[in-house]
This record gives C-alpha cells, sequence and structure tokens, in this order.
C-alpha cells in the first residue's frame, strides 16, 4: 500500500489503524438505510461576516485560528458529578464565543485580543473568560498562539488558499506545525480543522463557494448522536461506562476506538447521502440536542 499523500489521507490511515469493531463498530446496515436527502444538509456557518472580526477576511480567518486554540472541553469533574462552563446566559462553546467576542472587540484585527490575553497568564484567562476549566492551559495556547506575528501569517496563508476556492485538512496540519502546542498535540487534528471549517464557513455567509475537504468529526458530541441514530455500536461494556460517566482515559484504545469510528463513519454517512464532510458535521453538531438522554464519553483532554 502506498504512503498517505495528503493530510486527509493521514487522517483517515489513523482512524483505520485505530478502529476497534469489537469495542466501537459502524453499522452499515444503519448507514444504508438513512434516506439520501441531501437538500437538507448545509454547511457550517459561523455569524462571523458583518461581525468585527469579519470585517475583513485576514480577520475572520485570525478569529478562527484564535478562536479554536480555545475550543475544548467546557466541563470540570466535581464530587457531585460534573460542572458545565457558562459565560452569562451562554453554555460551553456557545459561552466561549460570547466571552470572546466581548475581549475581541470592535476591531477588525486581534489587536485587542492579544493586549489583554497575550500574556499567557492563567489569572489573565479566568479573569476574562471566567471559571472556565484548565485556565493554564488554555493560557498557553493563547501564548503561542498571539506571540509576534505568527497568527496574521497563519491566517494570509488561509486566506489565500479560500482564494484558491478549497480548504482542506493540509491546511490544518500546517496550522498544527505553525502552532504545535495549542493545535498539534491531537493526532486527528480535530480543532485545528475546525478552524478551517470556522473560516469556510465565513466565506459561505457571504455566497463564496469554497471547497472545504475535511474530516473534523473525531470530538465528543459527535459519536454520540451517531450512537443515538445506531449508526455507532458500542460494546456493552464502553457503552456501560458512558453511560455512568466514568472516565475514558485520553489516547486510552477504548478513546481511539471512539474517535475512529466516529471519522470512519461519518465518512461513510456523507459518501452514503451525497454530501461533502464538512456538511455532515455541521448536521450532526446542530441534532446533538436530538438525543436525549444519551450522555457523551468524558474524557480530560485539549482535542475537544
Amino acid at each position: 500500500m502506498s504512503a498517505p499523500h495528503t493530510a486527509k489521507e493521514r487522517l483517515l490511515d489513523q482512524a483505520c489503524q485505530d478502529y476497534r469493531p469489537e469495542l466501537v463498530a459502524i453499522d452499515a446496515e444503519a448507514i444504508a438505510r438513512l434516506p439520501a436527502r441531501a437538500e437538507r444538509f448545509s454547511h457550517l456557518t459561523v455569524g462571523l461576516f458583518g461581525k468585527p472580526a469579519g470585517q475583513t477576511p485576514e480577520g475572520a480567518a485570525a478569529y478562527s485560528i484564535a478562536l479554536n486554540s480555545l475550543n475544548f472541553m467546557f466541563w470540570t469533574p466535581t464530587t457531585e458529578g460534573m460542572a458545565r462552563y457558562h459565560w452569562n446566559n451562554e453554555g460551553g462553546a456557545h459561552g466561549l464565543k460570547a466571552a470572546f467576542d466581548q475581549v475581541w472587540g470592535d476591531e477588525p484585527t486581534p489587536v485587542r485580543l492579544r493586549e489583554r490575553l497575550g500574556s499567557g497568564l492563567e489569572q489573565a484567562v479566568i479573569d476574562i473568560l471566567g471559571d472556565i476549566p484548565m485556565p493554564r492551559r488554555r493560557a498557553q495556547f493563547l501564548r503561542e498562539v498571539l506571540s509576534g506575528d505568527q497568527l496574521e501569517q497563519t491566517a494570509a496563508e488561509l486566506v489565500a488558499a479560500g482564494n484558491a476556492g478549497r480548504l482542506s485538512s493540509d491546511d490544518a496540519e500546517r496550522l498544527a506545525k505553525r502552532f504545535p502546542m495549542a493545535y498539534g498535540q491531537d493526532a486527528y487534528l480535530m480543532r485545528a480543522q475546525l478552524a478551517v471549517m470556522w473560516y469556510a464557513g465565513y466565506l459561505m455567509e457571504q455566497g463564496i463557494q469554497v471547497d472545504c475537504d475535511v474530516t473534523v468529526a473525531a470530538s465528543y458530541q459527535m459519536p454520540r448522536v451517531m450512537r443515538s441514530i445506531k449508526v455507532l455500536r458500542f460494546a456493552p461494556g464502553l457503552a456501560a461506562k458512558i453511560d455512568s460517566h466514568e472516565f475514558i482515559l485520553r489516547d486510552s484504545e477504548e478513546e481511539r476506538a471512539i474517535r475512529a469510528a466516529t471519522v470512519l463513519g461519518a465518512q461513510a454517512m456523507a459518501q452514503h447521502l451525497g454530501v461533502s464532510e464538512h456538511a455532515m458535521v455541521n448536521t450532526l453538531w446542530q441534532n446533538r440536542h436530538a438525543c436525549g438522554a444519551i450522555p457523551y464519553h468524558l474524557t480530560i483532554t485539549t482535542d475537544y
């Protein structure tokens, strides 16, 4: 077998290596039964166009990169169970975005963000983002992303790729190499691909057509949604762990199996439904609240 040439091929190869159907299996028959209604699928849009950061493509790209460096783990284990992150009236990723918008301010560039969060101090993150999990780690990621003009250079590369009409996992891989601490530690490049997807969404909000060829789906909500529609079948023991809110260790065989099956299953669903993986992931995310009481797996990680 020839070596994978693109970042997406490398990510799918990683998923094939990690796939353990005895732990989490993709149900091909369940996928085949899904109604192929491509018109019901839409790509991610993020509401950046018209906001200060969205005044220029460079600002939107910088915003997408900086925000998604923080876009992970919005819960904290407590003696009573789990505390969810909130900022004002918004929870989880929406709370982060609301806090981030406030600190970004009215500038089209990340100048105010750099002034307030570029120090890498944990207390600065707490003061601005509130009681968010892993503030020290988030502060370290921001220090790397906001150091010098690295963010602006990386944003310019993303803008150039968008202008050429194609954004992909290759752009996410370059992002991970540019910021190895903030983005380069995840074998599945989940947040790096999400940053690319955010910028693609910004372009699509304006009616600018761009091909966005990513995998993205190795997070925590996606396998939950796919389990709810029977596309993923979890081994009874692993399902019991998730349902009883036991921790799944980062980089354990179980966690890798969950993430691998999610990536490969999302790809299979997209192919069957005739939609892009970008649209497939967005639709799964938008339907995360339709899963009822099915919990997501708990892994202490900065990957997602």
